[in-house]
């Protein structure tokens, strides 16, 4: 029997292979992907990269009149609503679209009804309530969450009674809470930052109206919360009657957050699921988010396939009528799921970098037909860099970009070589005439870094990103174009971070205590090394070790190594306008609503070693808005 290679023999062995000099004489055998990409049946309508680079665009007038790409309007309705719409996909079920980011679902029985999901926003509920008010006047009996998302409008359909039975995933109030803060973040400590581009997604900054206005009405009106947590968790695979009924949920597998339920009527061969969207999977969230594994989504849709369902009514789009129907939708669109993933590592596998990988995957004209693939929520071009960071990180493996130097540094070079800001300028507006936009945005931005306040500059660099916007199908990519333009336009203002509501922060101040270390100013903190405790009313307590220029969070104070030099004691409230900058430590502990066991004036002092939020910019919004959205 041979003896098993070990990892440098097989490593070495490896390399020998890749070294052989290929016919061409490159040392790297790399797939001729981009030649391939340039041959494949890519339609120049499909290419929607293309489009901010010249390639022909015929706009026309939405019904607001954003000024839009025709492609996105004469598709869009075929999947989403565009105004409120109640649909009757078979017989005693009805479909309210079009109130929200997302549909209700209403099952009528003989008992009562069932909702599936209940709108993002009390504000949905309450727009959907009336609607379903116009249909049947039986009361809502039971309630199942699908999403996570779409679950906060469910106290205004229960009108008070507290013995509906609430079903859902058995970790769905976990997720809830835990992402009352803001938008849901990978570090939670950078919530504020992801929040803010949340309101920049859901058209926050956009006009209704006129030619800037959105086109997809994804934007969140009036986020508050009527949010009732699950009372009967579901397991994947358990069996139920609910209201008469025949129940199957399925819970293994999620999309854009973890924690869905599908819910399979056997007897009738109807789905209801949050796995088929209006728009291919969004794999990436132009805000930021925690990675969304493409193969899960993936397997879901498989799932679904495989129930061979003869309607599907999805929290994403219009239902799906017809078990071939749904076959030929489900499938295209999980092929369109797949094909992004594979095509994107296969570039990898030759070679390509993030940026070139965007470039490369693009849909063949027979998947971008798939009418759920329509790129109107998200443009594929923003997943393959996204996976690409997930599974290889920032490095490209091109070494002259493994030191690069600073964005400053490199516009202060790069604008002489240039000839000087003139010719920066004309050639970015020529680029404009062009309709090469997004060379036009990345010229003129070499100008921006060096003076953010030159209005020709800026006005320049709004018009290309207000042109990106027209020619754009996704709603994500032209909330973040156009709300920059009328930024730089000084039509409205944008927050960097928008902290989390009071009563998230009250609610839990130890979590926050922890938040808090990250902004620790190492030029002031210089060689501080003090312990603070905190007590708060609510009995907990937490502690700071400043050694330096970190903040070590202690959860134990108790168990630390080291006693406190200084203890804070205060209410949840009085730690909220600590943590919102609201007050300063002096004026908190001279009120007396901050009560120091040690020197004040140093208390005082070590607080003050924290970054502070400018309290007349900060934005504050409901804990319900940004929960964990799409």
């Amino acid at each position: 029997m041979s003896a098993r290679p070990n990892r440098r023999e097989v490593l070495l062995s490896s390399a020998a292979v890749a070294a052989m000099p290929a016919a061409g004489g490159d040392l790297f055998v790399r797939p001729v992907l981009a030649q391939a990409a340039a041959t494949r049946d890519v339609a120049s309508s499909t290419a929607q990269i293309d489009a901010y680079m010249g390639a022909p665009v015929e706009l026309v007038t939405a019904p607001n009149g954003a000024i839009t790409n025709k492609k996105l309007l004469e598709g869009v309705e075929k999947v989403v609503w565009l105004k409120p719409t109640i649909e009757k996909p078979t017989d005693g079920i009805w479909v309210f679209g079009g109130y929200g980011l997302a549909p209700m679902t209403i099952i009528e029985t003989d008992e009562g009804l069932i909702a599936f999901d209940t709108g993002d926003t009390k504000h949905d509920g309450e727009l959907m309530f009336e609607a379903l008010r116009t249909v049947s006047d039986k009361p809502v009996k039971a309630i199942i969450y699908g999403h996570s998302h779409t679950c906060f409008g469910a106290g205004v359909l229960a009108e008070g009674n507290t013995d509906l039975a609430i079903i859902g995933h058995p970790n769905l109030n976990a997720v809830v809470e835990q992402n009352a803060g803001g938008a849901p973040a990978y570090f939670p400590e950078i919530g504020p930052y992801i929040t803010a581009r949340a309101v920049i997604q859901f058209n926050g900054y956009m006009p209704d109206k006129g030619p800037d206005a959105y086109v997809v009405p994804t934007n969140l009106t009036k986020p508050e919360s009527a949010f009732l947590p699950v009372n009967t968790p579901v397991e994947d695979g358990q069996e139920m009657t609910v209201l008469g009924v025949k129940m199957q949920f399925f819970t293994k597998y999620g999309s854009d957050d973890k924690v869905h339920t599908t819910v399979w009527l056997p007897e009738r061969k109807i789905l209801l699921t949050t796995m088929l969207w209006s728009s291919p999977p969004q794999l990436y969230s132009l805000r930021g988010d925690i990675f969304r594994d493409p193969r899960e989504w993936i397997a879901g849709l498989k799932h679904n396939r495989d129930l061979q369902p003869e309607v599907l009514i999805s929290a994403g789009c219009r239902p799906v009528v017809g078990k071939d129907e749904v076959y030929k939708v489900i499938e295209g669109y999980m092929d369109g799921a797949s094909f992004v993933l594979d095509q994107t590592l296969r570039g990898i596998l030759g070679g390509k970098g993030p940026d070139e990988l965007r470039h490369l995957v693009r849909f063949p004209k027979y998947l971008d037909e798939i009418p759920n693939n329509l790129q109107n929520y998200g443009e594929i071009s923003t997943y393959p860099p996204a996976i690409y960071y997930q599974c290889v990180g920032w490095y490209d493996n091109d070494a002259a970009n493994l030191k690069p130097v600073s964005p400053q540094d490199e516009a202060s070079r790069i604008v002489p070589l240039l000839g000087g800001r003139d010719k920066v300028l004309a050639a970015a507006t020529d680029a404009l005439n062009k309709k090469e936009y997004a060379w036009a945005a990345q010229l003129v931005n070499y100008l921006y870094r060096l003076d953010p306040q030159d209005e020709e500059v800026r006005k320049t660099k709004a018009e290309a990103l207000r042109r990106m916007a027209y020619v754009s199908t996704g709603a994500n990519d032209r909330g973040h174009l156009m709300s920059q333009a009328l930024a730089l336009e000084g039509k409205v203002t944008i927050p960097r971070l928008i902290p989390p509501p009071p009563e998230a922060i009250g609610a839990s101040p130890t979590t926050f205590l922890n938040y808090f270390r990250v902004r620790i100013d190492p030029e002031k903190s210089g060689k501080t090394d003090k312990v603070l405790r905190f007590d708060f009313a609510d009995s907990s307590s937490a502690g700071l070790h400043i050694r330096r220029a970190v903040a070590e969070f202690v959860l134990s104070p108790d168990e630390h190594y080291r006693k406190p030099d200084i203890t804070l004691a205060m209410s949840g409230e009085t730690w909220v306008k600590l943590y919102l900058s609201l007050a300063t430590p002096n004026d908190l502990i001279a009120s007396g609503e901050v009560e120091v066991t040690g020197d004040p004036a140093e208390a005082a002092r070590l607080i003050d070693l924290f970054d502070r939020y400018v309290p007349e910019k900060a934005v504050v919004v409901p804990p319900a808005a940004f929960s964990s959205q799409r």
